[in-house]
């Protein structure tokens, strides 16, 4: 750096040294002149340093220095190359040599034998004859004689035990080897299943303080409840556990009517979050499974119903295989009133007491008790009957041009109230919502029109006793509140019927439902046109979708036996004042209506009691 300043100075011609002596004196005679003109001096502080080096062009190097170890190696190769390319190396001798191998001699010989006589013979004989055969032989004969011209006397010797059980057949009906064969398969399975385990107890949480949070209303599927028994068949029902909400008991049987010639037998299995591989029991019935039902008080017994309207209860808490040692009570078909198809069951409390409440096809709905009998007592309840002319909420006429030959509606789904125990809601295929007590008998409190056609599912907000939704076959989710005749909210995407419709058990203002072949999400909170997500199931026909207790799971059942278990994942956080959240969306959807708005708003508060809160 010197060097060149150096440099740079000793070019300089004599001319420049001239003019930087007359810039001088002229700076002093101005600093004379304007005395305050005068600046102070600023020195300023210069580093260098040396970058790094910097690339512009490389020439790799293709020769090497001659007398090095390299320059040998490489003349060595020159050599070779030369001597087999160019020298006497190209030359190279080549030979042909033949060789020959013996002949093989191969002989021919052929020779003639008797003819061989063949003969038709007829017999018959059924599988049922064959059985019934060889199990005698198997218990009473040591020694069969056959005598016959054609063939030797055959023996046949079978052995029996005597004073000696099957090993097999006592570890299968053991209960501890059950129970601990139960236990293994469960430590088995959380070797493969245990973070998706962990993520369905919700011991995985989102992160609230995550920085890119997209909420995309989307399905991650953890397991799926899988038996080769139950491999083509459609699971009609679902329910949890109220007291361990590991357990799951799943219905197969016929999920509507062309089901019928499909499914000529149902089963009941009980499946576990410990074990997502095997059920941990299993119960076989003769007719179609409809139904299913936990008891709240007594949460070890379920409650089954079947085809061909008969109700048993069963004590799952026995281990035993055989399912008839397991049933606590079963309807009779001379006391039970019902023989049709029962579509949905509910456990009731009344008084400290519990009985079940049976929906069936032929508009009845009968009341079961268990007594101290091995049968259950049925009483029937209520008999509708057809609507005619035009009743509350949606303006559809019941005309009867001529006289059906069934006057009586088909009931489809059953709700009791969250709050009044003694009232519980029945929905039937002509669309109509019909308010029932069980303090009145054989008559209904009311009725509402509120779907156009087949009403499949009622649920009761889990953060209002006075809203509720109802879905239906004609495309739409409709929530409505007590004591106003008309829909709060339309839910409505495509042209299929929705099957179930249910509110989130976490958030007041989400609501999932299910069509044939897709799930939809909606949130009143940011949208009731179109769903907030939908996601669909190519090849697969779904049948009823059920949240886990904790909310943050879906269950969803199909048409070839397979119960799918997802995990809720980008969805929006809980809110902590969950029914305001939902009085905002409500509020916000009837910004449009004002005489409905008014009509809410004179209902006050629609929450559970609270004295200080107003709607």
């Amino acid at each position: 750096m010197d060097d060149n300043i150096t440099e740079t100075v000793e070019k300089t011609d004599s001319t420049d040294i001239l003019d930087i002596e007359t810039a001088l004196k002229r700076i002093k005679i101005d600093r004379d002149c304007h005395p305050s003109a005068v600046k102070p001096k600023h020195f300023i502080k210069l580093q260098l340093t040396e970058t790094d080096d910097i690339t512009l062009f490389e020439a790799v190097n293709l020769t090497v220095p001659k007398g090095t170890e390299e320059a040998a190696a490489v003349e060595k190769y020159n050599a070779d190359y030369e001597y087999l390319k160019q020298g006497a190396g190209r030359n190279r001798r080549t030979s042909d040599a033949e060789s020959q191998t013996e002949t093989v001699l191969v002989k021919s010989r052929s020779s003639n034998t008797d003819r061989i006589k063949t003969g038709e013979k007829d017999s018959f004989v059924s599988n049922f004859e064959m059985f019934d055969t060889y199990a005698e032989l198997e218990q009473k004969t040591k020694e069969l004689e056959l005598d016959d011209d054609e063939h030797r006397k055959m023996k046949i010797t079978t052995y029996t035990k005597k004073g000696m059980e099957d090993t097999d057949e006592k570890l299968s009906k053991s209960e501890n080897f059950r129970l601990s064969s139960m236990i293994l398969q469960r430590l088995l399975a959380g070797n493969i299943f245990h973070e998706h385990q962990k993520r369905f107890r919700s011991m995985t949480l989102p992160d609230p303080l995550e920085l890119n949070i997209k909420y995309l209303y989307r399905l991650e599927k953890l397991w799926a409840y899988k038996s080769s028994e139950t491999t083509g068949m459609n699971v009609v029902d679902m329910c949890w556990c109220q007291n361990n909400s590991d357990l799951l008991a799943v219905a197969y049987g016929n999920f509507n009517y062309r089901d019928n010639k499909r499914s000529i037998f149902g089963k009941v299995l009980i499946w576990s979050i410990k074990n997502p591989v095997n059920p941990e029991r299993q119960y076989k019935y003769d007719v179609p499974v409809t139904a299913v039902a936990f008891s709240e008080m007594k949460p070890q017994l379920m409650a089954v119903a079947l085809y061909n309207g008969t109700v048993e209860v069963i004590d799952v808490a026995d281990i035993h295989p055989n399912k008839e040692h397991s049933i606590v009570a079963k309807s009779e078909r001379k006391s039970s009133p019902g023989f049709e198809p029962i579509w949905q069951i509910q456990w009731i409390q009344a008084n400290n007491f519990e009985y079940i409440m049976a929906a069936s096809q032929d508009g009845r709905i009968t009341k079961y008790k268990i007594s101290t009998g091995p049968y259950l007592v049925g009483y029937l309840q209520l008999h509708l009957h057809r609507v005619e002319g035009t009743v509350e909420a949606l303006d559809i006429e019941h005309k009867k041009t001529f006289i059906e030959a069934y006057r009586h509606p088909q009931i489809l789904c059953l709700q009791k109230h969250p709050q009044n125990i003694e009232t519980y809601l029945v929905g039937t295929d002509e669309g109509c919502l019909h308010v029932c007590s069980t303090n009145f008998p054989y008559q209904h409190l009311s009725v509402l029109q509120v779907h156009k056609s087949g009403v499949h599912s009622i649920d009761y907000s889990p953060y209002s006793p006075k809203i509720f939704l109802t879905a239906g076959n004609d495309w739409t989710i409709r929530i409505w509140i007590e004591s106003i005749f008309e829909p709060i909210i339309e839910l409505s995407d495509g042209f299929n019927p929705i099957y179930n419709a249910y509110w989130s058990p976490i958030h007041s203002t989400i609501i999932a439902s299910c069509t044939q072949d897709a799930v939809q999400f909606w949130d009143l909170r940011r949208k009731n046109k179109k769903p907030a997500s939908i996601r669909t199931f190519e090849g697969k026909k779904l049948t009823v979708i059920k949240f886990s207790p904790c909310g943050r799971s879906l269950i969803i059942g199909d048409t070839e036996g397979n119960t799918h278990i997802y995990g809720l994942e980008d969805f929006p956080f809980a809110p902590h004042y969950q029914y305001d959240e939902l009085q905002k969306a409500l509020c916000h959807s009837l910004t449009n209506k004002h005489n409905l708005e008014k009509s809410v708003k004179q209902l006050g508060f629609l929450g559970y009691p609270s004295p200080t809160k107003k709607f």
